[in-house]
Formats: C-alpha cells, structure tokens, sequence
C-alpha cells in the first residue's frame, strides 16, 4: 500500500474517488546513490509528447572539484499501479533508455531498490521501486552526461494522459541546487495542457517559444483538491514551452496534464471571467440532447454556433464575438484562416445542425 501511496503523491492522481486510472512511469533526474561532493552544474531538460510516451532527453553537466572519483549513479520509477496488468506492474513502463558520459555509453543494471543493497532516504526511492544503476568516472571539473529515455504516461477519467516528473532529486548533488536549470517542454500543436503554475512557494517563470498564450491564473483539477498544485493552463499552437533558472531548488515535481474535454473545459478562462460553455458537458451526457438545445437562450445559441470556428482561430469581424472569445485561452484570431476550411472540434455536426433547426424554429 505504500508504494501505491508513493506513485499517486507524485503523480497528483485521485485513485482513492475509484479505481478510475492507470499509472504506469515517472520520469525522473539521476540522482546519487551514495554522499557526494560533486555539484549539478546545469541540466537542460527536453520532454516531448510521442502518443502515450514522452520522451526525456538531458544534458547534464557535472563539477567535481576533487580529484577524480567513481560514483554509482541512478534513476529511479516506481512501479505501474491503479487499473493496470500483473505484466505491467512488474516490469518498469520505460523504453529506449541510454546513458552516455562524454562519447562513450555505459552499461546498466535494472532491479527494485529493495534488492540493490543501496540506502537512499525514502524521499528519493522506495524499496519497491525499479532503479537502473551504473558507475560514472567523475574527472576532476566537468563531467558530462546525456541521458535519454522514454516512459509512459498514466491515464485517467479526467485527464488523456498524466505524465510525472521529478524534478526535486536533482537536489540531491552537493549543494542542493541546479545551477543552471533549463526545461523545454513540446507537446502536440494546436493543444490545450497544464503545468505546474509554481514550484512550492515559487511561481513557474514560464515562455512560450513559438505561437500560443499561457493562462493568467492558476487553475485546479476537477476535484478542486488542497493536495493538487495550482495548475498553469498552456495553448500551444505552434512551438513550445519553456523555463529557465539559476540556482534551481525545487520543492516540489512537475506534471504535465493533457486533459479530458470535459476537464479541460474548466481551464479555458481565467478566474474571474465568465465561462459560456458549461452546458458543453451536458450535451455528452444527456439523453434528451434537443431538450437542452431548446434550453439555450439566443445569445447561448449564436456562442455554441460559432464555438468550432473560434477553435480554429476565426477572425470574427463582429467586435461582440471576437471580445467574447478572446478570454479563452485557445482563442488566437488568425486572419489567413479561411471558415471554409474550419474542422470539428467541440460540437458534432448533429450538435451544429441541432442548433440551426433551433434557431430557423425561432425566426418563424
């Protein structure tokens, strides 16, 4: 039960409403296995979304100020758990997994930490947990590391994918910090997801390199739970995400969150502003869909009408739309973008052409 407890911490998942998830890797920074004076001179974090994976690519560079010294290195992942397979749950959900110092790749070993023999805090491990391991020459000044993996994402009613990172063993080195810290984050274009919006007591300083907004509020799960971390909403339409700090101490770990329709649909405005589109849930989840319809005022029936053209990015030439619009945070006006060319996003085409047999049944 303990290691169950241990995953779900980390990944902020709400196993304990139902068994309503699977939870398969965590993605994670080496750490040392064993005191050391060597410090994390700076890291440069890639993580890119490849459908259901994410694949991790890191430069680290080491500083060693003594003389040179041989140290037993680790990554670490918890087991699957939630609604997943015995096959699962016994083997780690990582794939493609290298280390190279300076040009030359080194081997690994693979085995739960209960059966490593290393003593590490329970901060950092569980006994249960599976650890890849393997020695690392640190010459005297800079030694540096490449590192390249891909884990698998947890799934849940509330979210496509769920996808944690620790970031607070990078920690773990001499020192306490990252020096110089740099994560970029690329998911897929044209996507809503969620970031942690601070790191403990510390706001995220996050950069869109490309073409997207970021939320300018945090926001929260579904749940609306004390234990979740405020969540910064992103929209990349084309690009990525990016942080960068020095002396990078975090206090706590990153998810990133690509959500349900029906989650991310709390997302899309700041607190604050008025969200026309609740109602969209509704429509999924009713039996008596046209009754709803019916429910809708006009105003209601002109948003919902032109809720897939906003998606697309629309250029509305009426003022009263585009303002409306504007507050939501996938809502990029392009005026290249031809109506013709807009395609299904929220609404079905038997929503849409629900809607308009509303509206002509009004004009009578």
């Amino acid at each position: 039960m303990k290691i169950v407890l241990f995953f779900l911490l980390l990944c902020f998942s709400h196993a304990s409403f139902a068994n309503d998830g699977s939870f398969y890797a965590v993605g994670n920074t080496l750490i040392p296995l064993k005191e050391t004076v060597i410090r994390l001179k700076k890291e440069i974090l890639s993580l890119s979304y490849e459908g259901g994976f994410m694949r991790v690519n890191i430069y680290f560079e080491f500083f060693n100020p003594a003389a040179e010294k041989e140290l037993t290195v680790g990554f670490v992942t918890p087991p699957a758990a939630g609604d997943v397979t015995d096959e699962e749950e016994a083997h780690p959900q990582v794939k493609d997994f290298f280390v190279q110092v300076n040009d030359r790749l080194l081997a690994y070993k693979i085995e739960r930490m209960n059966g490593t023999g290393f003593k590490v805090s329970e901060e950092l491990a569980d006994g249960d947990d599976f650890v890849y391991y393997f020695n690392v020459k640190f010459k005297k000044g800079i030694t540096i590391i490449r590192h390249s993996y891909a884990y698998r994402g947890g799934t849940s009613v509330e979210n496509v994918y769920e996808y944690a990172y620790r970031l607070t063993t990078g920690t773990s080195w001499a020192g306490g910090a990252i020096e110089d810290f740099e994560l970029n984050i690329e998911m897929e274009n044209d996507r809503v997801f969620g970031v942690p919006f601070r790191f403990t007591d510390i706001k995220a300083d996050w950069q869109i390199i490309g073409i997207g907004r970021l939320g300018k509020t945090p926001r929260y799960d579904a749940y609306d739970s004390p234990e979740v971390p405020d969540v910064a909403v992103v929209f990349i339409k084309n690009g990525y995400l990016q942080l960068k700090a020095k002396n990078f101490r975090p206090k706590s770990d990153i998810e990133i969150i690509i959500p349900q329709v029906h989650n991310e649909i709390i997302w899309w405005c700041d607190k604050g502003e008025e969200n026309n589109f609740f109602k969209l849930n509704d429509l999924d989840n009713s039996d008596s869909t046209e009754a709803i319809i019916r429910s809708f005022s006009d105003r209601e029936l002109r948003l919902y009408k032109n809720l897939d053209y906003a998606r697309n990015g629309y250029d509305f030439k009426d003022s009263a739309l585009k303002k409306i619009f504007s507050k939501y945070i996938w809502y990029i006006p392009d005026p290249s973008f031809k109506l013709e060319k807009a395609t299904e996003r929220y609404l079905s085409k038997k929503y849409m052409d629900l809607i308009i047999v509303e509206e002509k049944r009004r004009k009578i």
